[in-house]
C-alpha cells in the first residue's frame, strides 16, 4: 500500500510503499479533491486545507485536449497532522545536516494519505463522475474519463476539464451595439456559471434564452431595427429563414434549432407527451458547443 506524505510547513511531499518517508523532487502540484455525485456536493469543496479529505497529485497534462492524469489519494487515519521519521530533503539543507546525526533521518509534520480506494467502490469506479480540484475560493470541474490501478497500488484517473473556456468565445464588443452589450454579457455570464455545475436542463436553459439574446440583438443590427423584438427562439429561427432565405444561413439555424429542440426534454409534461429521451449532461454540453458556434457565425466572437 503506497503513502503520500504533505509536509505542513514546507509544502513539499514524500512518498513509499510502507510510509511516506522518500522526498519527491522536483515538488509536483498537490490539489485537493472533492467528488462531485450531485449539485450539493460543490457545498462540500473545503474553504481551506485541513490535511483531510481526498488529495490529487498532478502527472501530465495536454491543453489542446483539457485532460489531465494524476493519482488521487485518501485520508490516513482521522489524525489531520502527525509525526514521521523521513529521509533528509535535498532541497533544505538544514535537513542534510540533521540527518548526520539522526541516522539518515528527520522528524516532519505530515498529513499522511493511501491510495484512494473510495473511489474504485463507486459505479464503474466513479468514471463519469465529476472531481473538484481546489479550494472554494479557488477551484476547477473535471470528469473523470478513466480510472486505473497501478503496478504501485496507486490510484491513477484521466480527466478531462469542464470548463466553458474555449467552447463560449469572449464577445467581441466592436460587433454588438453599445445598449445591446450588457445583456448578451449577462446572459452569456449566466450560461459560464451554470456550465458543468448545474443540472442540465438549468444549463439549457440559459444557453436558449442566450441564444435568443444573441440572435434577437444580431437581427436587430441587420434589419436595422430601432429596437430590440423579443420573441421566442422558435420565431427568430424562422425570421433568420425569412431574412436570409433557406439555402443560407443554414448552420446557424440548425445549431439555434438544437438548442431549441433540448429545451422541452428537461420538462416533465412535454417529455411524456411526446416520448422524449431525459435530457443529461452530454446534452447539456451539446447546447454550450451549439451556442458557441452561434457566437461565432455571427462574428461575434474574439
Amino acid at each position: 500500500m503506497a503513502r503520500l506524505g504533505f509536509d505542513r510547513r514546507t509544502g513539499l511531499i514524500y512518498e513509499g510503499m510502507e510510509g511516506p518517508t522518500h522526498p519527491v523532487w522536483p515538488t509536483p502540484a498537490l490539489s485537493q479533491a472533492t467528488l462531485i455525485e450531485k449539485p450539493e456536493d460543490l457545498e462540500r469543496i473545503p474553504g481551506d486545507f485541513d490535511g483531510l479529505g481526498w488529495t490529487f497529485i498532478d502527472g501530465s497534462f495536454d491543453p489542446g485536449s483539457r485532460v489531465r492524469r494524476g493519482r488521487l489519494f485518501q485520508k490516513f487515519g482521522a489524525v489531520s497532522w502527525e509525526r514521521t521519521q523521513v529521509e533528509a530533503h535535498p532541497a533544505i539543507n538544514s535537513d542534510l545536516q540533521k540527518a548526520t546525526i539522526n541516522g539518515g533521518h528527520v522528524s516532519k509534520e505530515l498529513s499522511v494519505y493511501y491510495e484512494c480506494t473510495e473511489l474504485l467502490q463507486k459505479p464503474n469506479r466513479g468514471e463519469g463522475l465529476q472531481l473538484a480540484l481546489g479550494r472554494k475560493d479557488g477551484h476547477s470541474l473535471w470528469r473523470i474519463l478513466q480510472t486505473e490501478r497501478i503496478a504501485s497500488g496507486d490510484v491513477l484517473v484521466t480527466l478531462r476539464a469542464e470548463s466553458a473556456f474555449g467552447v463560449i468565445p469572449q464577445l467581441d464588443a466592436n460587433q454588438i451595439a453599445t445598449d445591446a452589450l450588457p445583456g448578451v454579457q449577462a446572459a452569456l455570464d449566466r450560461v459560464v456559471k451554470s456550465a458543468y455545475r448545474e443540472l442540465p436542463q438549468s444549463v439549457v436553459d440559459h444557453c436558449r434564452n442566450a441564444a435568443v439574446m444573441i440572435t434577437s440583438r444580431w437581427m436587430q443590427k441587420v434589419t436595422h431595427s430601432p429596437k430590440p423584438v423579443e420573441q421566442d427562439l422558435g420565431h427568430w429561427i424562422n425570421a433568420v429563414r425569412s431574412q436570409f432565405g433557406d439555402g443560407k444561413r443554414f448552420a446557424l439555424r440548425s445549431a439555434l434549432e438544437t438548442i431549441n429542440r433540448l429545451h422541452p426534454r428537461g420538462k416533465d409534461n412535454e417529455s411524456y407527451k411526446h416520448s422524449l429521451r431525459n435530457i443529461d449532461e452530454l446534452d447539456a454540453e451539446y447546447a454550450l458547443h451549439a451556442l458557441g458556434f452561434v457566437i461565432r457565425e455571427v462574428n461575434w466572437g474574439q
